[in-house]
Order: structure tokens, then sequence, then C-alpha cells
């Protein structure tokens, strides 16, 4: 008798365990979930304070950064294009992880831009924002510890390709442009946040990043101060984009008031402003060297 009250214990609490757990799944299917990767979430929560996002309307000072404004920007498109269902974030591991789980549906979309030639290849799985940044636009900067002499130093192609410079290899249109330049003195790491942390460290040399809006262009990461080389720039080639998934719940409804709003942000100048006021279309660089310009 008591083998059987025990088995029959143990089904109920199996069967209170897969009930909670189905129940777990489908909340997580019904919420607007939004992949970010760590140190953009919580520069995220620095930039904003106790602000919401909607009520931004300047988009620089303390911790703005392109994929922090770009988190900003998609919620308020999702406003003007009357989305109204409740937000989660979840945070990511990495770049390709996080589009995977956009593919599988286990979450709705992610915080910052991708790359176009990342998601070709998923066009039936996912919906493809319009352009957030246009080719031709994701100018950044080749960055370098303070200490670094030697690549502060480096002001043209042939001694910039004798350092040595880390990105991660999930970053095609950063890896190309690198290899396109000349540079064979490659190291890999997953993310910005390890990057830093080997250009602080003198295991690598540089590090190409996107421009913050302060007096020296600096960033700063973990405590880590990275400063650009003076003059020079390189243009990564491709567009960006956010991918909503049409295998989640919420997929085409998110996707049709996304592009409603970036289309009424485009309009109105909203996008390029915000990127102007954070820095990333930087307006001090304008005599500043392009390595790679458009060929004609």
């Amino acid at each position: 008798m008591n083998i059987v009250l025990r088995r029959l214990t143990f089904l109920i609490m199996l069967a209170a365990i897969l009930l909670a757990a189905s129940s777990s799944y489908a909340h997580a299917q019904s919420t607007a979930s939004i992949a970010v990767l760590p140190d953009i979430h919580e520069d995220y929560r620095l930039f904003l304070g106790e602000r919401r996002a909607e009520d931004v309307t300047y988009y620089g000072g303390n911790h703005a950064r392109r994929d922090v404004i770009e988190l900003i920007l998609m919620q308020q498109a999702l406003k003007l294009g009357g989305f109204s269902q409740p937000l989660g974030f979840v945070d990511e591991e990495n770049y390709f992880r996080s589009i995977r789980n956009v593919i599988d549906g286990n979450t709705l979309t992610i915080s910052g831009t991708i790359w176009y030639e990342d998601l070709a290849e998923q066009k039936d799985r996912l919906h493809i924002s319009p352009p957030i940044v246009m080719n031709g636009q994701f100018i950044v900067g080749i960055y370098t510890s303070p200490q670094n002499q030697l690549a502060l130093a480096s002001k043209n192609l042939e001694q910039l390709t004798q350092l040595k410079v880390v990105t991660s290899s999930q970053w095609k249109p950063d890896l190309h442009t690198l290899r396109n330049l000349g540079f064979d003195k490659i190291m890999y790491t997953p993310n910005w946040v390890n990057m830093a942390r080997m250009v602080n460290a003198g295991r690598v040399d540089i590090a190409l990043s996107p421009f913050e809006m302060n007096k020296d262009k600096e960033i700063i990461v973990e405590g880590i101060r990275l400063i650009p080389i003076d003059g020079v720039k390189i243009a990564i080639q491709g567009s960006r984009h956010w991918p909503v998934s049409k295998s989640h719940p919420l997929g085409d409804e998110f996707y049709t008031a996304l592009v409603k709003g970036v289309t009424q942000m485009r309009r109105n100048g909203t996008i390029e402003r915000a990127y102007r006021e954070c820095g990333f279309f930087h307006p001090d660089l304008t005599e500043w060297k392009l390595l790679n310009p458009p060929s004609n």
C-alpha cells in the first residue's frame, strides 16, 4: 500500500512540475521578449535612470552608445506603431546565439540591429525590418589603450596593419573589412567586453568600435578607458536591421507596429538625430581620413 501511495504521490508531483513548466513556457511565448547582451543591458539601465524609454528626447549623455540608443528607438517605434503588449528583456550570451533564439521563436527580437548578411539566409523564418543603419553609415574608429604609444603613433594603413587587432569571428562584416584592408594579425574573442580587456592588458593593440560623443571620443568599458587613433576611420560595409521571429505568437503584430513606427521616425529625422547625439554619426570626423573609401 505504501508503494502504491508513494507512486501516486510521485505522479502527482511530476504532473504539477510539468504543468508549471508548460505554464512558464506559454507565458514566455506570449511575452514580447527582447534579447539583450549583458553589457548593453547594464548601460541601458544606467542611461535611462528613472526615465521611461518613450520619454527620451535627447539621445546623448553618459552611457549613450549605439546599442543602447537602438533599444530606446525600438521601444519608441513600437509605441508609435500601436504595439501595447508588455516587453520583457532576456539576457543573451552572444551575437549569434541571440539570432538563433529569434529564429527558433524563443525570443521575439534582439535589442540591437543585426547585419543583413547574417539574416539574409533566414528570411523564411524571420521578418527583417527596414534598414536602421544604411549601407556605408557604419563608421568606426580604431581604438587602443592610452598607454599604447606604438598604436597611437600609427597613422597610415601600412603602419596600422602591423598591429595586432581583436575582433569576433562571428562579426563577419568587421572581419571582412579587416582582411580587405590587409590586417593579418587578428585575434578572436566572443564579445566586446573581452576585447576591451585584451587591449587594456596589451595582448592586442587595437579593436574597432563606433565613436562616442565626448571630447576625446573615449570609450569606458568596465572601468577600462580606450581612445581612438587620431585622424583615421573605417567604414564597415552593409546595412543593419532588427530581426523579428515569424514563429513567435506575437511576431506579426510586433513587426507590423515596428515597421510603422520606424517609417515615421525615419521620415521625421529621429533616427538620424539619435545616432548623431549619441556619437555614432560623429560630427567631428569630417576631416578624418577614411581608410577604405567607396570605389567609384
